[in-house]
């Protein structure tokens, strides 16, 4: 009696971590705002291992919309009213002035950073270029570090730790002992006043 318990209390704890599983993320959508965003919040949202969508930005035609194709319906949205979406590889994007879509390198953190990359194509030589956003309201500029250091002007802490522990100007470097980007470690303990 007592292992047919524990075993049925192992498959109920089975289904209900693979039910929290499913549920906290879903693969593919839109992000109708920062705050969804945040929250991990989808509108028109799938899990593409079992649903068809499908999301068409008209990058080269420079549409102001995107076209999103779901559930055998297709709606047309304006990226300007959007934050940006997450596409069915799990990479979330966020839309900016000129309806371009940029990719969130590091979207669990406060301080956003953000990678286009363009390939040689042709003669054309391709190109890398960093942004950030202080958060996920804040516009999108160039990734310098003067340009971060004027993002955070009252931390001056942070200017400190940024020139201690960044000189050669890595502003992108992930920190492996923290699971984060470094950049938003040396922010989170400017606030707290610790530094390791």
């Amino acid at each position: 009696m007592q292992t047919y318990f524990f075993a049925l209390l192992s498959l109920l704890m089975a289904v209900a971590t693979s039910a929290r599983g499913q549920t906290a993320r879903l693969g593919s959508g839109l992000y109708r705002s920062a705050e969804d965003f945040r929250q991990h919040r989808l509108t028109l949202g799938v899990d593409c291992k079992t649903a068809t969508h499908k999301l068409r930005l008209h990058e080269f035609s420079g549409k102001p919309t995107m076209t999103v194709i779901h559930g055998g319906r297709s709606y047309q949205v304006a990226k300007d009213s959007l934050f940006g979406f997450r596409d069915c590889d799990g990479r979330d994007y966020r839309f900016a002035s000129n309806n371009q879509h940029y990719p969130i390198l590091n979207p669990g953190e406060e301080l956003l950073l953000y990678k286009v990359e363009q390939p040689t194509v042709g003669k054309s030589p391709g190109f890398v270029r960093l942004f950030f956003s202080p958060n996920a309201e804040a516009p999108l500029q160039p990734l310098t570090l003067l340009a971060v250091k004027k993002a955070f002007p009252n931390n001056h802490r942070f200017h400190d730790l940024l020139d201690a522990q960044l000189p050669h100007g890595n502003l992108t470097a992930y920190d492996q002992m923290h699971r984060m980007t470094k950049i938003n470690w040396l922010l989170q303990q400017s606030r707290t006043g610790a530094a390791h």
